[in-house]
């Protein structure tokens, strides 16, 4: 119990930390990703987007920027990553081959249908327009027998960097339903959990993942792998895995920054938000005239 409790307040501390920058990012998406506007306020099932806005101009551009991001880097005509090594030219023809194998089999497992790397890197290119960087989830399906992308939502994300500037330190908050909490991890859940199956299989339950270097794991089994990912139910403070990973499974690219501060900006927004806001006060004024 004493371990859970570290790790939720570590978790509140940096989200707590960041807490001001959600404004920021509810203004971009308010005036460029209406979609993803819901940083501080809750959006409902249903609810009209961009119904604050007087013209579609910003959302336009930054549309246009997220799609390009995609069509540059990763073009499906044509492989846009190799598998190599270091010393790859001074490699011999076994070893070149075997690197080829593969980059054939990463490709395959990648692009499969189950994996959603399109689905995720689509939703990556577009927080990282709008907001300059984005989370992106790499791990293997419920099933363990490929891969699943997955972009998370910045404000359920907070991360620290290390003295490398490198983002070790990940918290994830998540809102799964019983049902899916029982899929993943069956028998270790909650009573609570369970007894949700059956009467209200679709209530949700506060939940949070976090991926942390094993010298900064304080729990008392003693892993020799590089990072400890850990599954803990915040309502019943339970943890319901915990298992060492060899890597860390969140991506965060991040377009540009700031010393002190381990979150980006988004250049693009940052030039373009006064121009955005003048020409919504502009069409607004015509309008009405």
């Amino acid at each position: 119990m004493a371990y859970i409790d570290d790790l939720m307040g570590q978790s509140e501390q940096l989200f707590n930390k960041r807490g001001s920058l959600l404004s920021l990012w509810q203004t971009i998406a308010d005036n460029f990703y209406p979609e993803r506007a819901d940083f501080t306020t809750v959006r409902n099932v249903g609810e009209e987007f961009a119904s604050n806005l007087m013209t579609s101009y910003p959302i336009l551009a930054r549309r246009d920027l997220g799609n390009a991001i995609g069509s540059m880097l990763r073009p499906t005509s044509k492989p846009w990553f190799h598998v190599r090594t270091r010393d790859f030219e001074d490699l011999g023809t076994h070893s070149v081959a075997w690197l080829q194998m593969a980059e054939t089999r990463m490709r395959r497992a990648m692009h499969h249908r189950r994996s959603q790397f399109s689905r995720a890197t689509k939703e990556g290119d577009h927080d990282f327009a709008a907001f300059g960087q984005c989370v992106i989830q790499t791990s293997l399906n419920k099933d363990a027998d490929g891969l699943l992308y997955r972009c998370w939502h910045l404000r359920d994300v907070a991360w620290v960097e290390n003295c490398d500037g490198e983002a070790d330190t990940v918290y994830r908050k998540w809102k799964p339903t019983a049902r899916e909490l029982v899929m993943l991890f069956k028998d270790r859940v909650h009573s609570n959990v369970q007894k949700s199956i059956e009467k209200e299989p679709f209530k949700e339950f506060n939940t949070q993942h976090c991926i942390v270097p094993v010298g900064d794991y304080k729990g008392e089994v003693k892993y020799k792998t590089p990072f400890v990912s850990i599954y803990f139910d915040v309502d019943n403070k339970q943890i319901m895995e915990e298992v060492g990973v060899m890597s860390q499974e969140y991506t965060v690219p991040r377009w540009s920054t700031v010393s002190g501060s381990q979150y980006a900006y988004s250049p693009a927004t940052v030039a373009a938000l006064p121009d955005a806001r003048l020409i919504q006060a502009m069409t607004r004024v015509l309008l009405e005239a």
